[in-house]
């Protein structure tokens, strides 16, 4: 694999990443109440106190993205700029 695929996989991969967590806020905002029916249907005793842990779940999964997709493309990209 070349040092341009590996910046172009992951530079897929952060896109998805970021699509994904993008998705995860929709739901908080934009769909709370369907989320909110959805999570009471599913599990009604426990689902506020579920719905109320997802946020800290998004922000975990942004650290994640930044630590291994952006960084290693922003550093590949580097790389590949005075390569």
């Amino acid at each position: 694999m070349t040092l341009e695929q590996l910046v172009s996989f992951i530079g897929w991969m952060l896109l998805l990443n970021i699509l994904l967590l993008t998705i995860g806020f929709l739901k908080i905002t934009i769909f709370k109440k369907i989320v909110k029916k959805i999570l009471n249907t599913l599990i009604s005793d426990q689902s506020n106190k579920l719905y109320s842990e997802i946020p800290r779940a998004l922000v975990y999964y942004k650290i994640l993205i930044i630590i291994f997709n952006l960084v290693p493309y922003v550093a590949l990209q580097i790389m590949l700029f005075y390569y």
